[in-house]
């Protein structure tokens, strides 16, 4: 084994497309984990076809992961990605060769192009028969058998002519049509007929698109397919919250992509086509945007019971076991090991690799609970720590996870400012971070809403704060948590919605904090000028005891409130003489549960164990 250094782990890249790119395949393989919920063969030949998640949950990844499958299976397989909206950089000459089989594209969409269009599910089926025709000749026409079905689809196909070529297609205004028909001299001619996409009565010529692209479908589900197996992946269905009308046509045009690769897929397997499939990821934040801003028709029963999420919450939350945390350990393994089948057990990684504690934690509890359960999260980890100045040490040290902690909470919150591209401005995403920026790590809804009031005024969180308060939830920004029994709760460990109450309190997640000025230093020195919230724990001194009643003062960092605890919440049995249960002068762990304004005193729970 090598001895290497921090700055000498293989980090691969944000992005796994960028990963294969410039670092090649083999490591990207290598450290590779399958989520434990994913089933492979389901993707590949079943009724799958759709994987979804949230920005760097690994939807990339895993394409290639079952490309790369694939031609493990048969080395004789065709993929072809098709990546929306992007240029795609071509693989290095080493790779490109060793992959030749494996065809890129890209789709790409002008500004002003189609804007007034709402419907785009016959033009996404004219782009796909393209791309099906252009990687059967890419394939030497091994794809499909070369008889009279094929020969009227590729026919049909052809008389539709737009800018498309094998490495970018782009959506049009205009097509043109070839329509053959006979003279009366009896000699056959093929004038073409122009297509105005953009217009919102489609007439005459959109008519013959139209039939031509029901046509060429009919003659595709006629075709043959050879034996060679043939999938289309497609990937980086982005929009993004800015011009609207540009917006909310990308919106659409995914919509529609998700409802075409549906109907093809059903197309596939109802024929003699099983070979073939198109697998898509779908980010969820761009589904629950589609679902906001648009008309979704019936998008969820589309994707219902054909789609895959990529879930990273498991049992063995906090410990090495975690597949993030083996993400971690395997990228250490292949980079200190000179033999390729020879690696360091887990045990031996660990413990030459990480401290008992990092600031009296667990270290892989400090990983996790500093991420989102993502594989992005562990390339950023890794990262950071390559960039800090402690990047020369041999092992995960303290001081290691102290200096890379400031430069992992900025990239970390720069992630969450791309997620949230797909539903707010860039104004408005400004006035979002704004308002936690230098508040407090923990906090009531109260305390925020006061907040809100005196200094954010009429902002996207001043008219739209549930929804914002459960769109950040939902991105993992916030979380909840109970000061009564110290409850955390996350919609990366599979807690679906954020809980706003008096009792629960809101959390900055723990990666971000650094970055917002927040913590829980912050905290403290701020609770000196507050009063007492609901749901805080607080000490509570005994001060007189009646029938009914046990009357005191609560100490909240160094002041002192009248409270009282009512006789049913000393104890669940019946009580006679209070004084069987408490004593004068005695101190209290307790909860307070609401202000009385009666009596004005602070209202406490039973007395608290935790």
């Amino acid at each position: 084994m090598r001895k290497i250094t921090v700055k000498d782990i293989y980090s691969g890249k944000p992005d796994a497309k960028d990963e294969i790119n410039f670092d090649g395949i083999s490591g990207f393989i290598k450290t590779f984990i399958v989520p434990q919920n994913i089933d492979l063969d389901s993707l590949l030949t079943g009724n799958h076809c759709f994987i979804s998640g949230y920005k760097g949950t690994g939807k990339t990844a895993l394409l290639f992961y079952l490309d790369n499958l694939i031609r493990e299976r048969d080395s004789s397989a065709c993929s072809s990605f098709v990546f929306f909206k992007e240029e795609f950089a071509e693989l290095k000459k080493e790779e490109f060769d060793k992959y030749s089989k494996r065809t890129l594209s890209s789709i790409t969409i002008d500004k002003d192009t189609l804007l007034n269009n709402l419907e785009f599910e016959y033009i996404w089926r004219w782009l796909f028969f393209k791309r099906i025709v252009a990687d059967n000749e890419e394939f030497n026409g091994g794809l499909f058998v070369d008889n009279e079905h094929w020969t009227k689809f590729m026919k049909t196909v052809s008389k539709i002519k737009g800018p498309i070529n094998i490495k970018k297609s782009v959506i049009p205004n205009k097509l043109k049509i070839a329509v053959p028909y006979e003279d009366p001299s009896g000699m056959s001619i093929a004038p073409e007929m122009e297509v105005d996409l953009r217009k919102d009565t489609k007439e005459n010529n959109y008519s013959i698109f139209v039939k031509l692209i029901d046509d060429a479908e009919n003659a595709l589900s006629k075709v043959t397919k050879t034996d060679i197996p043939y999938h289309i992946f497609v990937d980086e269905l982005e929009a993004y919250f800015g011009d609207q009308e540009v917006f909310k046509r990308d919106l659409y045009l995914i919509r529609d992509l998700i409802f075409t690769i549906k109907r093809f897929n059903s197309i596939f397997s109802s024929s003699s086509m099983s070979n073939i499939k198109i697998i898509c990821s779908i980010r969820s934040e761009i589904v629950n945007a589609i679902s906001r801003f648009i008309v979704t028709k019936e998008l969820n029963k589309v994707t219902s019971g054909f789609e895959i999420p990529l879930k990273w919450n498991y049992n063995n939350t906090n410990s090495f076991s975690h597949p993030i945390m083996q993400i971690l350990l395997r990228r250490i393994a292949i980079s200190e090991s000179e033999d390729e089948e020879k690696y360091r057990s887990d045990k031996e990684i660990i413990a030459q690799w990480f401290p008992e504690n990092i600031h009296e934690i667990d270290p892989s509890n400090y990983v996790l609970n500093n991420s989102w359960h993502k594989p992005r999260d562990i390339v950023r980890f890794i990262i950071s720590a390559q960039n800090c100045i402690n990047s020369d040490s041999t092992s995960f040290s303290q001081a290691v996870f102290s200096s890379l902690h400031k430069q992992y909470s900025i990239d970390s919150l720069i992630e969450i400012r791309e997620e949230m591209r797909a539903l707010y401005t860039s104004e408005q995403i400004e006035d979002i971070i704004n308002v936690f920026t230098g508040f407090k790590s923990i906090f009531s809804v109260n305390q925020l809403r006061t907040r809100i009031s005196k200094f954010f005024n009429n902002s996207i969180m001043d008219t739209n704060f549930n929804s914002v308060l459960n769109d950040l939830y939902r991105l993992g920004f916030i979380g909840n948590y109970l000061p009564a029994s110290q409850m955390y709760r996350w919609q990366h460990k599979g807690d679906d919605r954020l809980i706003i109450s008096d009792e629960w309190r809101i959390m900055i997640h723990q990666a971000l904090q650094s970055a917002l000025s927040v913590g829980k230093k912050l905290d403290y020195s701020m609770k000196r000028f507050e009063k007492p919230q609901i749901g805080d724990v607080v000490s509570f001194e005994v001060k007189k005891i009646n029938k009914s009643f046990v009357n005191g003062l609560i100490n909240f960092y160094g002041k002192s409130y009248p409270a009282y605890i009512h006789i049913s919440q000393i104890a669940d049995t019946y009580i006679h003489d209070l004084n069987d249960f408490v004593t004068e002068g005695e101190e209290l762990r307790t909860v307070i549960t609401e202000y009385d304004e009666r009596q004005s005193k602070w209202e406490l729970s039973k007395i608290y164990e935790g």
